[in-house]
């Protein structure tokens, strides 16, 4: 609904941040699909996630640590949902290769120490002909989120995609403080 409304409104009813729903249902995500969730905040699209990929579905949620998924304890019961760790899924453990259908990449680029290195062991999970969301902060606002030297431009990011073997699809009409880009992976 939230997506039907000029993005000024849009913008001012939700102050500017991400409605996790409204950007889920504008991407192509279909029933008993696998999908992993990287990113900050952790979980923030798993709920909506869930309710797309259905019964039969999986959502990967990678965390930093174990401490980190005691904020996801509220979707712990929820089928479908598996917590992985990150330095797991980077060495190849928790989530199996060629399994996931869509990488969802929240505000990642902008809280990795070296955002080109991290692409490079996301793809040995995806299918082929696979879909990576990539979210992260927009450059433009200054007064909200991380530094602007910690941030990627969108340009960057999609430069750093390609050089990772993902071809560019489209660009996500987000509101306020990021940007988002949907990329194809074809191994």
């Amino acid at each position: 609904m939230l997506q039907s409304l000029p993005k000024f409104l849009r913008h001012k009813l939700t102050g500017g941040f991400i409605n996790p729903s409204s950007i889920v249902e504008g991407i192509d995500i279909k029933e008993g699909q696998k999908v992993l969730e990287i990113g900050n905040p952790i979980g923030y699209f798993a709920p909506a996630l869930l309710n797309k990929v259905g019964y039969d579905g999986r959502v990967f949620v990678a965390g930093p640590n174990r401490d980190s998924f005691g904020k996801l304890s509220h979707l712990s019961e929820k089928k479908g949902l598996r917590f992985v760790l990150l330095a797991d899924l980077l060495t190849g453990d928790g989530v199996s290769p060629g399994d996931i259908d869509v990488v969802f990449l929240t505000n990642l680029l902008s809280s990795t120490v070296n955002p080109d290195s991290f692409c490079l062991s996301i793809g040995q999970y995806l299918k082929s002909d696979s879909e990576v969301i990539l979210i992260d902060w927009d450059v433009k606002d200054k007064n909200v989120g991380p530094s602007i030297e910690q941030r990627v431009t969108k340009e960057e990011a999609l430069k750093l995609m390609h050089s990772c073997g993902m071809q560019f699809k489209r660009i996500l009409d987000l509101p306020g403080y990021h940007y988002g880009l949907v990329f194809s992976f074809k191994p």
